[in-house]
């Protein structure tokens, strides 16, 4: 089945904050993420609860789609850092149904055919964005529960195998390493 994005998710703006005296508020970033675009494990809490920030706190399964800057990539909150506003460079994702898995929008949307739509299509010459107007046009194919539940999996064992393949070069390195400096020694 074929959709726009905007008939299975509501999408909104993140929120521009300055940093407060005893923040409790995690304000996500794009610099919260590692070059893989996984968490980076580095947050801290930055800004403090206000009526403002409560309305856009962030709900577990949300996506953010980091619509600003050269890498375009999207991630689902798991809501590891509670609570938590995204930032302005992130467009928020909210699911309207339950017929789409968050981790398959946030696949579709990394994928490479659909990141160089989106760079087609982005605004600006120094800093390219995605707008919301541009997001919620993008077709996306929802294939049945167990079909997207296979695409995760393949995806998932795609990355433990890049994981494992950097891991076997890295001892490879080390072992020629060691091999040659035991040989002038």
């Amino acid at each position: 089945m074929r959709e726009i994005l905007k008939e299975i998710v509501y999408i909104k703006s993140g929120v521009f904050a300055k940093g407060d005296v005893n923040p409790d508020v995690y304000y996500v970033q794009a610099t919260d993420f590692n070059e893989d675009k996984e968490w980076a494990g580095t947050s801290s809490p930055v800004l403090s609860k206000s009526p403002k920030l409560i309305k856009h706190f962030l709900q577990k399964d949300d996506i953010l789609f980091a619509a600003k800057g050269k890498d375009f990539f999207a991630v689902v909150y798991d809501g590891s850092y509670q609570p938590a506003v995204a930032s302005t460079t992130f467009l928020v994702l909210q699911l309207k149904n339950t017929n789409v898995k968050p981790e398959y929008v946030a696949w579709f949307l990394n994928h490479g055919k659909t990141q160089a739509l989106l760079q087609g299509v982005a605004k600006g010459t120094a800093i390219k964005s995605v707008t919301i107007s541009i997001l919620e046009k993008i077709e996306i194919f929802i294939p049945n529960f167990a079909k997207q539940f296979t695409i995760l999996e393949l995806f998932n064992l795609q990355k433990k195998e890049k994981f494992l393949q950097n891991e076997i070069s890295q001892l490879r390195q080390n072992y020629y390493n060691e091999l040659i400096f035991k040989a002038i020694q």
